[in-house]
């Protein structure tokens, strides 16, 4: 395992998605400003997933093709400026369209950046994806509290401090002296040939099964960081305090992420996808009717069990298409979380309609399809426990 490319590549994810996780904090500030409905901010968040995620496959594949190691570097640089700039959006229809270009940074970031990880993660894979994982995560639990220091705190022309980190960032990575983004495809091609393995034929059910099983788990995650904080000001409790708790439940999915994917490589992936389904379901029900104390302790225990899945099914897709990494972080990071995204205006939908809370209740059960969907994947193969340990 190659650790300072592992690093750069952490930190990387964990600013692009520290930029993206501060806009759940600043639509509702904007919901305020242009006095906008909930179905405007699911749209808002849609446009973000659209761009960011529904397109990714399309910059994996390029990615398994050419060698594109600078949209590693740009994309960060590329997501920060966007999201820096919402706050300076002199109306709805400018902010949406930076929100917009701001997930063609993250979409071209992403995918590259998992094939990196892959292939710098040496024999333990599955805890180098659990660790950039887990930075994607931890930048999703800082957007809150970082958008409500700024937002909050100074006001909404403060987002434009987020450049500065993406700037920072962006040429650390352009001057580093190793070449982690530059010999990649290299590196690939002569692993397949060393290993003698010839290009499988594609298993389309497991893997449909299993971008469902990412829709759904994305459609419940960014539907509940996109309303949380909403549904905590409809009970009374104010956006500062929301906010923290909407933290304690990512950060707490960050920590059962990396924890998750160390499982899965001895308990096996499906255990853990069917353990992470079942918990969630009743630990989010006991959420939305806990007061006081209570409501922290399970915000976080809800928190932990929806995201323990997190990296597990990026390995599992990359072990279902082991010749084509981008296509599979591609899938995973981007066509099953933005399609699950879709269901974040779907769910502003069902707010202004039903209700926020019994909306949040559709969300509590859903993953429960996913213990059906796990099924229909097969693997050849688990990883040894040789293997894993490297």
């Amino acid at each position: 395992m190659e650790k300072i490319p592992l690093l750069l590549l952490f930190l990387g994810h964990v600013t692009v998605d520290t930029c993206q996780g501060t806009l759940p904090v600043v639509m509702a500030k904007l919901k305020e400003v242009f006095e906008l409905s909930y179905f405007q901010v699911g749209i808002m968040m849609m446009l973000l997933n659209l761009t960011s995620s529904v397109i990714q496959p399309i910059f994996g594949m390029v990615s398994d093709r050419f060698r594109t190691g600078w949209f590693v570097p740009v994309g960060i640089l590329w997501t920060a400026l966007a999201m820096g700039l919402v706050g300076w959006a002199p109306s709805y229809g400018v902010a949406a369209l930076l929100v917009g270009l701001a997930g063609l940074g993250t979409a071209a970031f992403h995918p590259r950046a998992m094939m990196a990880v892959y292939l710098v993660s040496g024999m333990q894979r599955g805890f180098g994806a659990a660790i950039f994982s887990t930075g994607g995560n931890l930048g999703f639990a800082l957007g809150p509290v970082l958008g409500s220091l700024l937002v909050l705190g100074i006001g909404l022309h403060a987002t434009l401090a987020l450049i500065p980190v993406g700037v920072l960032l962006f040429w650390v990575i352009i001057f580093y002296s190793g070449d982690f983004l530059r010999r990649e495809t290299a590196k690939k091609t002569s692993s397949q040939q060393k290993d003698g393995k010839k290009a499988a034929g594609i298993p389309w059910i497991g893997l449909i099964a299993l971008c469902l099983i990412v829709t759904i788990r994305s459609w419940v995650y960014m539907s509940t960081i996109t309303y949380l904080p909403l549904l905590f000001q409809n009970r009374g409790i104010q956006l500062a305090s929301g906010s923290l708790i909407l933290t304690l439940f990512l950060a707490c999915g960050a920590a059962a992420g990396l924890y998750g994917g160390h499982v899965s490589d001895r308990a096996g992936r499906k255990i853990v996808i069917i353990g992470s389904s079942l918990l969630f379901p009743l630990l989010a029900a006991a959420m939305l009717v806990a007061k006081g104390p209570w409501l922290w302790l399970l915000a976080g225990a809800s928190g932990a069990a929806l995201l323990a899945s997190f990296s597990v099914t990026i390995v599992l897709a990359q072990e279902l298409l082991p010749n084509n990494l981008g296509l599979a972080s591609g899938l995973i990071l981007g066509l099953g979380f933005g399609t699950g995204g879709l269901g974040t205006a779907l769910s502003g939908y069902l707010a202004d309609h039903i209700g926020l809370y019994q909306t949040f209740w559709v969300l509590a059960l859903a993953p429960l399809l996913s213990i059906v969907l796990v099924g229909f994947i097969k693997l050849t193969k688990e990883p040894a426990p040789s293997e894993v340990r490297g």
